[in-house]
C-alpha cells in the first residue's frame, strides 16, 4: 500500500541532502562549531556541576539553595539569557557557552547529589574503617557507585544542549542555528534549508545520547559486577 504523501517526502529527502551536499562548504564548519561549543559547554558544566552536587550531597539546605537557583535558571528564555550575557561577555561563542553551562548545571548537580546520596552507608563506612580518609572515600567509593546517576545527568544536559545551541546564533555563534535563522528570517527561505540545519543537529543529539548511553550501561554493569563481589 502506498502511503499517502510519500513521494512527497521522498522529494524532501532528496532535496536536503542535495542542498546539504552544496552548501556543505558553509555547513561543515558550523557543524564543526556546534560540537566545539557544545563540547566546552558540557566540560565546564561537568566540573562545576560534580563539585556543587558534591556539596548538595553533603548539605540539605545547600542542596536546596543551589537547586532552586539551578531550576530558576532554566526558566529564563535562552533568547533573553544569550542576549544579557552578549552584553557583558560580547558576541560571538563566549556568551553562548556561558548560557549553556547554566542551562546544563540542574540535571548535573541533581543527578551528582541524588547518586551519591543513593550510596550505601555501610559502604561508605567500611571504608573509612579502611583508613581512608573523607577525599579518598569520595573518589574512590562514592564516586565511582554513583557514576551510572551522574551520566544520566550528563545525558539530559548534552541533549538539552545541542538543541538550545541552535538560539545562540542569534547573538552571533556561527553554528547550525545560522542555516535555521537565515532560512527563517528571509521571505524566500524554504523548508529544505531549515531542515539543513535541524537534522544535523539531530543527528549531533542522538550521536552523543547513544555514546553516553553506552558509557552509562558499562559503568552500570560495571557496579553491579562491584557490589556481587
Amino acid at each position: 500500500m502506498v502511503v499517502p504523501g510519500c513521494w512527497w517526502w521522498g522529494w524532501r529527502g532528496v532535496s536536503i541532502i542535495t542542498y546539504i551536499v552544496d552548501n556543505w562548504g558553509t555547513l561543515g564548519p558550523q557543524v564543526v562549531t556546534h560540537i566545539e561549543i557544545v563540547a566546552m559547554s558540557m566540560a565546564a558544566a561537568a566540573l562545576i556541576g560534580l563539585i556543587l552536587g558534591v556539596f548538595a550531597a553533603r548539605s540539605e539546605r545547600f542542596s536546596t539553595l543551589i537547586l532552586g537557583v539551578t531550576s530558576t535558571l532554566l526558566t529564563v528564555p535562552s533568547f533573553a539569557l544569550f542576549g544579557l550575557l552578549s552584553i557583558w561577555v560580547g558576541l560571538g561563542n563566549p556568551p553562548v557557552i556561558v548560557g549553556l553551562v547554566l542551562y546544563a548545571l540542574l540535571p548535573v548537580v541533581r543527578s551528582t547529589a541524588t547518586g551519591i546520596r543513593a550510596v550505601d552507608p555501610a559502604v561508605t563506612e567500611a571504608a573509612r574503617g579502611m583508613g581512608m580518609n573523607p577525599i579518598q572515600v569520595l573518589a574512590r567509593v562514592e564516586m565511582p557507585l554513583a557514576a551510572p546517576a551522574i551520566l544520566g545527568g550528563l545525558r539530559q544536559a548534552t541533549v538539552m544542549v545541542v538543541a538550545i545551541a541552535t538560539v545562540g546564533a542569534t547573538v552571533g555563534a556561527d553554528d547550525l542555528g545560522q542555516p535555521i535563522l537565515e532560512a527563517l528570517g528571509r521571505s524566500s527561505g524554504t523548508l529544505v534549508q531549515v531542515l539543513a540545519g535541524v537534522i544535523p543537529v539531530a543527528l549531533i543529539g542522538l550521536t552523543a545520547d547513544l555514546i553516553l548511553a553506552g558509557v552509562q550501561r558499562a559503568l552500570s554493569r560495571g557496579t553491579a559486577r562491584g557490589a556481587v563481589g
